[in-house]
């Protein structure tokens, strides 16, 4: 770029404009920076990293937001090396300029968390790509025997802990089938994360934006999320598709079919979760308490395949409508009883 060109650069963009994308650049890399030296509250502070990109979209134009998110990339290069560099732009980077463009442009919720897990699942296929190139994680993570080393320091763990033997072999069993399903559903992992990264992000963003005068259309209060009949065929299918891989022996359509099944096992959960949601509403429980029951939920096996089941079985009975039509027979009872 000659000298003249970027006079005539600096002349279209306003100062307070330059200042402003230097110093937004600034905190991204800063929150990046925190995000990997300090372990838990760098998992909290990763999702305000894509957040100074999405106030430049909006404040200013997705290109000044572009240029900004390669300043703050350079800067992380400098502080941390380029592959944190190379992270910034790929991880942060294309998310951040994704929600700030749909948000920009007025889309609606549903189409800003389509594209925007979209793009966090190409900036995760990325970082991937890269990451199998430059730091070997396909051996890291598919390796017979680096898996095996990890199930031995996991066995000698607990058996330091008093574990007895017979407990030991079933946990050895327990851990073999988990990272065999991991690797084979790895895929549909990898789609989640994304989905629930967009969502995370949006929502941070919008509690933080609305703060500076931003209206961001808001989620369906979670107690009302519903599944809708195309997820349950879709579970169903994913059965199937297990079902031919295993009686004809084709591997491909055995490991589509669990992809499918443990993404839509985790959204039914997560639907089941609403649902439970719902109904401790019904009965006042308090804030605190429906968070310890979420928390039992997920971390113990029985209670979430039930809740699993439930939110099945909510599509074709609606258990919402069937509450509150109780409520309102009790309701209207308890008021004939009074007038008679």
């Amino acid at each position: 770029m000659s000298k003249e060109e970027a006079y005539l650069l600096t002349e279209q963009i306003p100062t307070k404009s330059i200042v402003e994308g230097a110093f937004l650049a600034a905190i991204t890399a800063v929150l990046f920076i925190i995000s990997i030296y300090i372990p838990l509250l760098g998992t909290l502070v990763s999702f305000l990293c894509p957040l100074p990109i999405i106030i430049l979209c909006l404040r200013h134009s997705v290109k000044f937001a572009i240029i900004s998110t390669f300043i703050s990339g350079i800067l992380v290069t400098i502080l941390a090396g380029p592959l944190q560099g190379l992270m910034v732009l790929l991880g942060f980077g294309i998310l951040g300029l994704t929600l700030g463009f749909g948000i920009k442009k007025g889309l609606s919720l549903t189409d800003i968390i389509i594209i925007g897990s979209i793009a966090s699942l190409v900036s995760k296929g990325l970082i991937l790509l890269i990451g199998f190139w430059v730091l070997d994680l396909n051996t890291v993570l598919f390796d017979i025997e680096e898996l095996d080393k990890i199930i031995t320091q996991s066995l000698n763990f607990y058996s330091n802990m008093g574990l007895s033997p017979e407990q030991l072999a079933t946990l050895k069993d327990s851990l073999t089938q988990t990272i065999s399903i991991v690797k084979i559903a790895f895929p549909g992992m990898i789609i989640l994360a994304s989905i629930f990264d967009t969502i995370l992000n949006y929502w941070v963003a919008r509690l933080i934006l609305r703060r500076f005068g931003y209206k961001l259309a808001n989620f369906t209060s979670f107690s009302n999320w519903r599944a809708s009949k195309s997820f349950f065929w879709s579970y169903l299918l994913g059965m199937v598709l297990i079902i031919l891989g295993t009686t004809y022996n084709i591997p491909l359509l055995n490991k589509i079919g669990i992809n499918i099944q443990v993404f839509f096992a985790v959204v039914f959960l997560i639907y089941g979760l609403s649902l439970t949601g719902f109904i401790l509403e019904r009965y006042k429980i308090k804030n605190f308490l429906k968070w310890v029951i979420y928390i039992l939920v997920c971390f113990q096996p029985f209670l979430s395949q039930i809740v699993t089941w439930a939110a099945m079985l909510d599509i074709w009975i609606d258990f919402r409508r069937l509450l509150a039509s109780r409520k309102e027979k009790i309701r209207i009872s308890y008021l004939v009883n009074r007038i008679s």
